[in-house]
């Protein structure tokens, strides 16, 4: 049974492991003759929003957004150059939230995500969005873990 995929969900978080996940959905995508969708979430932690006190410029969120939608524009061309179609999305929200939601809307056929390995009270603690993502998409997830640092 071929597998017949026509839109690539890709969400990245600009962390060193994003340039595996890239090379992932890239390879996918020349593969299937399909386009990539990048996304990046970004939100203010819950942690965060919680100290009482805590001061945020007023331009906060214009620099979060201007610096993250650079960064995605960054990513995309470099795939551009390899001659593949590449759309960007940028949104705030709770990222898994936000790529269950994009995967749902555009009727993605695959996501393409990293995943970081935290175990432990560390995983605890931070949770984790890939792992969301595995359980609540409403399509194929392939994660991609983490180069070993070693």
């Amino acid at each position: 049974m071929p597998i017949d995929i026509r839109t690539i969900l890709v969400p990245i978080d600009f962390s060193p492991n994003a340039e595996a996940v890239l090379e992932w959905a890239a390879h996918l995508a020349e593969e299937h003759a399909c386009p990539l969708v990048l996304l990046h979430a970004y939100h203010l932690p819950v942690d965060f929003q919680q100290l009482e006190g805590a001061y945020l410029p007023p331009d906060f969120w214009t620099q979060v957004k201007s610096d993250a939608a650079a960064n995605l524009e960054r990513h995309a061309e470099l795939l551009r150059a390899r001659g593949l179609r590449v759309e960007t999305i940028l949104r705030e929200g709770y990222p898994a939230s936000v790529i269950e939601e994009e995967a749902q809307t555009r009727n993605v056929d695959l996501i393409v995500i990293g995943t970081r390995g935290h175990t432990g009270l560390k995983h605890l603690l931070l949770g984790s969005v890939a792992e969301r993502v595995v359980q609540k998409a409403p399509c194929a997830v392939l994660t991609v873990k983490s180069p070993d640092p070693t």
